[in-house]
Parts: C-alpha cells; structure tokens; sequence
C-alpha cells in the first residue's frame, strides 16, 4: 500500500500549480491541525471553491478564503450578498444626513 500524496493530488486535480502553491495552500488551511486526509481535502475543496483561479475581480482576500475553510463554510451553502451602488447610494445619503456617516 502507498502512502497518499497531497501534494501531488493538488497538483493532478489542478487545484495547485505546483508543489510550492501546494504547500501554501496547506499551510494557509491548517491542514497539520487534522490528521485525516479526507478532512484535509475537505478543507482543501472548500478553499478552492472560496479562491477560484478564473473569478480573479470578484475574488475573496486569501485569508479570508483559508478562514472559510478552516471553518468548514461551503460557499454553496451561502446566500450572496450584494448592494447594487443605487442602495449603497441612499444607503450613505441617509447616513450623511443623519451625521451617522463613517467616511
């Protein structure tokens, strides 16, 4: 029996690019803080589905990313969330008119 390898599991599945990326997408999830290897590709799953490599403008920071996985958060799980600029718009008219504004 053969010991698995993370490392080039990432790599064969396209999640990392080599084992360089792979090493800091391990250290960024915590994957020494399991033991399992199926939870340590959970976490990596979840990362890559947090971090994709194409949605480069609508990307969450990489911390945050490696946070949301380390949680267990599936972001198919997640309702989106997003104010168009007409309500960010009233949203801060209102703010500044009731001197509640933080700019």
């Amino acid at each position: 029996m053969t010991d698995f390898n993370l490392f080039e599991w990432m790599i064969a599945e396209k999640i990392a690019t080599n084992a360089f990326n792979a090493s800091a997408i391990l250290n960024g999830i915590k994957a020494f803080q399991v033991e399992s290897t199926e939870e340590k590709k959970a976490r990596v799953l979840l990362y890559r589905k947090w971090r994709t490599k194409t949605d480069k403008k609508n990307q969450l920071p990489t911390w945050q990313a490696f946070e949301l996985a380390i949680a267990g958060i599936d972001p198919d799980d997640v309702e989106p969330r997003q104010i168009s600029m007409d309500e960010w718009q009233d949203i801060m008219h209102a703010d500044i008119m009731n001197g509640e504004a933080q700019l």
